[in-house]
């Protein structure tokens, strides 16, 4: 006899409904991607970390910076040591020390403008050549915490080589009773120079394929700065001459007592060399810009210190001169300061500095590079120079 299965039940089952399968989760160990211009704190010192042991690792480094330090130390204490034997004939050592603490200075600028370019300048192409450039791109550093690591590593290298020079430059500002804010200011410009000098050149490593020719670029715009502009703006300002009406002081003559007579002003007409016109030839120049963190001289030449001189001051004041070549002052031809009539009222060039104008070209160029360096480690790259190697 066949029996019939029970029909299925009807009822509720005590079991929720089945939910649709939702998303995956995230993996945590897989960060979403940053932007090429987000940096980190972290990030730009662990880059940082990496260029400066891998310099220091270097004997080069060690040999360079003792170079550095043996030459000048030993020159200032040779030229101190001179003048001091024959402090009658030399004069004041105040003095001296003076005009030496501004060699050593402009030494120091001139040294710095040939290391740092050739420190800085192979930071990117370097690491593209040696095949390494790769690694820190598919990394979890940013653009812009390689650049600012390499940015950092390189000025503290330059920072290490303005600590070496103390050792030759405190001593001549101590004998030369100069103020410290003096030389504070000398060594805050010097360091700010260095920082944008280093920027520029890990820009043109970013440019150039080979390190040979973004080393050959960041020496062409270091020294062309300093010594090529000056030669463009003393050669321009010969052509840019214009006839003005000015007073001159001029010694008149007694032929008849065979005497200078009194001190006489005359209208005269003068062909003025206008070096004023492209004076903004001379404001990046490093010289000049560490040059105008000194003193001003005290034009009142009948009550200048001597011990106020220097170089640096110098170079301040002709930029200062310069800056204003119809001033009354260049026309005093009188020499006789006791004469009558001698003028003592003429006033001085007016007293704007230069150097934030330079500074902030230098900044400028600085930001130009590390913000080229940024968009050239970003990836992808959407164009790539011939011959460029990628990993």
């Amino acid at each position: 006899m066949s029996t019939t299965a029970p029909p299925p039940s009807h009822q509720p089952s005590s079991q929720p409904p089945s939910q649709p399968s939702s998303a995956p989760s995230p993996d945590p160990a897989v960060r979403p991607r940053r932007s090429a211009w987000a940096a980190t704190p972290r990030g730009v010192a662990l880059m940082a970390g990496l260029e400066l042991r891998q310099k220091v690792r270097s004997v080069r480094w060690y040999v360079a910076l003792a170079v550095w330090f043996v030459v000048l130390t030993g020159t200032s204490a040779l030229v101190l040591g001179a003048f001091w034997l024959n402090t009658q004939a030399f004069g004041d050592m105040a003095g001296v020390s003076r005009v030496v603490y501004s060699l050593i200075v402009l030494f120091i600028v001139f040294a710095m403008m040939l290391v740092l370019p050739a420190l800085s300048a192979g930071a990117i192409n370097g690491e593209r050549s040696t095949g390494t450039l790769a690694i820190l791109q598919v990394s979890l550093l940013t653009p812009m915490e390689i650049a600012l690591g390499k940015l950092a590593a390189g000025w503290v290298t330059g920072l290490a080589f303005i600590a070496a020079a103390l050792p030759a430059l405190l001593p001549t500002a101590l004998i030369g009773q100069i103020s410290p804010l003096y030389v504070l200011r000398v060594l805050v410009m010097i360091a700010a120079i260095a920082l944008c000098i280093t920027a520029v050149g890990i820009g043109l490593s970013a440019l150039a394929s080979r390190q040979l020719g973004s080393v050959v670029l960041a020496y062409l715009v270091v020294l062309g700065t300093t010594f090529v502009l000056p030669i463009i703006w003393g050669a321009s300002s010969v052509l840019l001459v214009q006839h003005r009406d000015v007073t001159v002081y001029e010694q008149s003559y007694d032929a008849e007592n065979d005497q200078v007579g009194e001190c006489v002003p005359r209208q005269q007409g003068r062909e003025v060399v206008r070096t004023d016109i492209p004076l903004v030839l001379m404001w990046p120049n490093p010289m000049v810009l560490v040059a105008d963190m000194a003193p001003s001289l005290d034009l009142d030449r009948s009550g200048m210190d001597p011990a106020s001189f220097d170089l640096l001051s110098t170079i301040s004041l002709g930029i200062r001169y310069a800056a204003d070549p119809t001033h009354p002052s260049n026309f005093n031809e009188c020499y006789d300061e006791d004469a009558p009539g001698y003028p003592t009222d003429l006033g001085s060039p007016q007293d704007r500095p230069v150097w934030p104008m330079g500074l902030g070209m230098w900044v400028l160029a600085g930001a130009g590079g590390l913000a080229f360096t940024v968009r050239r480690l970003a990836t992808p790259q959407r164009r790539m120079g011939r011959g460029e190697r990628i990993a």
